[in-house]
């Protein structure tokens, strides 16, 4: 018996598909073996599902058990010994099933025929059987029969599958659905689909809301309607839009203007729209489009006059630059000194307005600032040195500008606010001190590397002209520039963190990062650099660092098929020819198989491959002569001890590629992979095996004791299936004595990880009550539970019976107060009497004297007596509570 296919995981995977295994009992399945019985006249039939343990059965017609340990199975060795049907005429006879004890013992089966249950993908899932307790045959059409009813149930199982699968593309869905329509309401954009053959518009509710209509008088809204709300002063512009947005080819139209609304008053809509079907003849047919209300933005407008006017009295009293603008970069205002330096860049000053960017100047510098305003949008104020150039006189400044955010009286970011100080003369008192080391400059001026010296903030203070051969900029060009401005934008990061590892004091020797040179190339520099504390200055030296990369990449291309075959890789790197037979093998064969890639040169590989996968590999590697690549799934390969590994293979063809003259297969070890697959459902088998087959109820209850989860157990504890709880209150179950403290521990679990409740009465699905001690913990904020985990034991027999003793110690303790009255009067009399003889002196006479004594004999046997009662009274209380 091949006791691979029973584990064989594709199976087990296809089985766990259909999620039938522990399901409850269904008619239709019921009817099946019923019908199989009948036709093969046997008093059993069952449907059975065999995984890696048990067999499980979701139909037993005529036998009252749901499964078997795997040991007890008949129907494995169908499975196992891969065959369609199996029949057992004489079980006694069979050295197979002799011993089993299904067998041997009750029921003491005696004939067994099974019909494999076979999936569409060819897996084994288990048998449709009908069973006798006497040796039997069956007749071919019986045999026909019980094999087309397998089939049917197979097709039950699928159509199971695809009605699941149904239902859970339609949730999906729907989700979706719910999320695009939340999505859509929650940017506050209307949408329209407007019919141009019969004019006709489709508007969302939020459209509807945005143009003030309602659904009664959509079917109305012509395009005429349309116009004749549109302000007057918008009219002419819509319509010339709206009539190029219909003349083919158009890529769609975009155009602001005020609608009158049923109040009088007039809203600011956007309108966006586009052709979406043209006729033959390039007729309009169907428009779609979006609608915005964007009144609140125009009404910016006011509020940003008031702001300007009382800025502009204080800005144009001071030479520095001083400009303000909105969020769109459009200038609000801006002082004097601001218009005269753009007027002097661009030959005309900007207009209020106006984007605050100029063609006249060059695109990177406009980015540049791009930049920095979206910097202050984001990140709020901050400060930058700048360097201004007038293009016509040559003649430089440098400036520091502060970015800070506008506000206006509601609080509201409306715009930035820009102020440029001149620190020209700064900049030249810091050059005027580099001018003095002017001998060294003509030194550093014959070294063909770059040697230079940088502020803290990365400012070039000096450099040689080597920066003319290296990067094509003369040194007037770098000076006053800062350095990330050169630096390619990928080694941006790099670069600013080897400057602070500088600025903390380490001197940092042969750091590459590449350049922008003048032309748009890429230069690689190799840089030295130190940070003088004293002067506050970084002295560099960069050397281009161009031959060495070139040679390092002649390197790699003259080790290219090495690098390809991946000789140091985890995973094996080979090359076969089209029979499989190894000709090149990477040393990784030592780590993965245990065995030198010599062992492997001229095998073939399919010698190593298991029996049960080298017909699927056969076939996958085959497929290579017509395709460029073939990915071969999971299969067995043995090692050198004889083991099987799990790989899977990548297949490339490079047949023509002279180097290489074969096909290069990458194969990867996925044992490890397999092993925690095979792990993780052993896992999940045991977790479900422990809340099913367990002895105590686990449930999932919200913060208001909603059932959302009930483990199988609750049937066997409480006649209550799982689906019966879900959705309904614990509370509605719990005794009315019991409800007030059962509810008061509950709700501590809101405050505290976990409480414990001591017994309660819950009521049992028959009717009675029953006994619970329950353990609860808060699991709210854990997302895969969610909820309050809720841990049931029924202790209904310790309760009654500790019940029982404290009744019985009530009895005793009744008993012993009863009786020790009794038992006094007596008593008393005895020592009274006693006291009589004892103080008598001679007063009684020999007549009163035997009286006392017949007085003190008759006393000590009725406490004699009395004591024979208790002890028997006692003995009853405690046979009876012992019954």
């Amino acid at each position: 018996m091949n006791g691979s296919n029973i584990l064989d995981t594709n199976r087990l995977k296809t089985l766990m598909s259909y999620d039938i295994m522990d399901t409850h009992p269904e008619v239709i399945y019921d009817e099946i073996t019923s019908l199989a019985a009948s036709i093969c006249d046997t008093p059993t039939s069952l449907i059975s599902l065999v995984d890696d343990k048990r067999q499980f059965f979701k139909s037993h017609h005529g036998l009252e058990i749901n499964g078997t340990p795997l040991e007890d199975s008949f129907c494995k060795h169908i499975i196992a010994d891969d065959v369609n049907l199996l029949i057992v005429e004489d079980t006694h006879k069979d050295v197979r099933f002799r011993d089993y004890n299904l067998v041997k013992n009750d029921p003491n089966i005696g004939f067994y025929a099974g019909a494999s249950l076979t999936a569409e993908n060819g897996q084994r899932l288990g048998t449709l059987c009908v069973l006798d307790y006497e040796p039997k045959q069956l007749q071919q059409a019986q045999i026909n029969g019980l094999q087309t009813l397998a089939k049917q149930v197979i097709q039950l199982f699928e159509l199971r599958k695809s009605k699941k699968i149904e239902e859970d593309q339609k949730i999906d869905l729907e989700q979706k659905g719910k999320l695009l329509d939340n999505i859509v309401n929650a940017t506050g954009i209307g949408i329209w689909e407007r019919n141009l053959i019969n004019d006709t518009l489709t508007l969302n509710e939020q459209a509807l809301s945005i143009y003030g209509l309602n659904k009664t008088t959509l079917s109305e809204f012509k395009t005429d309607t349309w116009f004749s709300l549109i302000h007057k002063d918008d009219l002419a512009e819509v319509q010339k839009k709206m009539f190029d947005c219909l003349s083919y080819p158009s890529d769609g139209c975009s155009v602001q203007y005020r609608m009158l609304q049923k109040e009088g008053d007039y809203k600011w809509i956007q309108d966006k729209g586009k052709v979406l079907q043209w006729s033959d003849d390039k007729k309009p047919q169907l428009m779609y489009g979006t609608v915005q209300d964007i009144t609140e933005k125009k009404n910016y407008t006011t509020e940003l006059q008031r702001v300007k006017n009382n800025q502009e009295a204080m800005i144009n009293s001071t030479k520095d630059l001083m400009w303000s603008i909105d969020l769109e970069y459009r200038l609000i205002t801006a002082n004097t000194a601001f218009h005269q330096l753009v007027n002097k860049i661009q030959g005309r000053p900007f207009n209020e307005g106006d984007l605050v960017f100029s063609d006249q100047v060059a695109a990177q510098v406009t980015e540049k600032w791009k930049s920095y305003y979206k910097k202050a949008l984001t990140s709020g104020p901050f400060s930058v040195k700048q360097k201004i150039q007038d293009p016509k006189k040559f003649w430089t400044t440098y400036g520091l500008t502060s970015f800070d955010l506008l506000y206006n009286k509601e609080g509201e970011k409306i715009g930035i606010t820009c102020f440029s100080k001149d620190i020209t003369s700064e900049v030249l008192s810091q050059q005027v001190l580099i001018g003095a080391k002017e001998e060294l400059q003509k030194i550093m001026d014959t070294s063909l590397d770059i040697i230079c010296t940088l502020d803290e903030d990365g400012y070039f203070l000096s450099i040689n002209k080597a920066c003319k051969q290296i990067w094509g900029y003369e040194p007037k060009d770098i000076i006053g520039t800062r350095y990330l401005e050169l630096v390619y934008d990928e080694d941006i990061k790099l670069t600013e963190d080897s400057a602070e590892s500088v600025l903390s004091g380490k001197k940092v020797v042969n750091f590459e990062n590449r350049y922008k040179h003048k032309n748009g190339a890429i230069v690689p520099m190799l840089w030295s650099s130190n940070w003088d504390k004293k002067d506050r200055v970084y002295y560099c030296i960069a050397r281009d660092n161009t031959e060495k990369k070139k040679a390092e990449l002649l390197l790699k291309n003259s080790e290219r098929r090495f690098k390809t075959l991946v000789q140091e890789s985890s995973d094996i790197i080979s090359i076969v020819d089209l029979e499989g037979n190894f000709t090149y093998v990477s040393p990784s064969t030592m780590k993965v198989l245990g065995a030198a890639p010599e062992r492997y040169i001229g095998t073939n590989a399919f010698d190593y491959i298991h029996v049960d996968d080298i017909e699927r590999v056969k076939e996958k590697f085959n497929s290579i002569i017509d395709n460029d690549s073939v990915e071969i799934d999971s299969f067995r390969f043995k090692d050198i001890n004889g083991e099987w590994k799990w790989f899977e293979n990548i297949i490339t063809n490079q047949l023509n590629e002279p180097s290489i003259n074969g096909l290069v297969v990458t194969t990867r070890d996925i044992t490890a992979k397999k092993k925690a697959e095979e792990k993780l459902e052993n896992s999940e088998r045991r977790y479900k095996t422990l809340v099913q087959e367990g002895s105590d109820m686990i449930c999932i209850v919200d913060e208001k004791a909603i059932f959302l989860y009930a483990s199988p157990t609750s049937t066997k504890i409480l006649n209550i299936t799982p689906e019966e709880f879900v959705g309904t209150n614990a509370f509605n179950h719990v005794h009315p004595d019991d409800y007030d403290i059962v509810y008061s521990e509950f709700m501590k679990v809101l405050d505290i990880p976990q409480v414990t409740i001591k017994p309660f009465r819950f009521k049992h699905g028959s009717g009675h009550w029953i006994w619970l001690e329950t353990v609860i913990t808060n699991k709210l904020d854990e997302p895969t539970i969610n909820g309050i985990v809720v841990n049931s034991k029924d202790v209904t027999t310790k309760v009654l019976h500790l019940n029982a003793i404290e009744e019985q110690n009530a009895q005793l303790k009744k008993i012993a107060w009863t009786q020790s009255h009794i038992v006094r009067a007596p008593v008393a009399r005895l020592m009274g009497l006693i006291n009589l003889l004892t103080d008598d002196k001679g007063k009684l006479n020999v007549e009163e004297k035997e009286q006392v004594l017949n007085y003190i004999f008759t006393s000590a046997d009725e406490i004699d007596n009395v004591i024979k009662d208790i002890v028997e009274n006692t003995i009853n209380v405690i046979d009876i509570d012992k019954n």
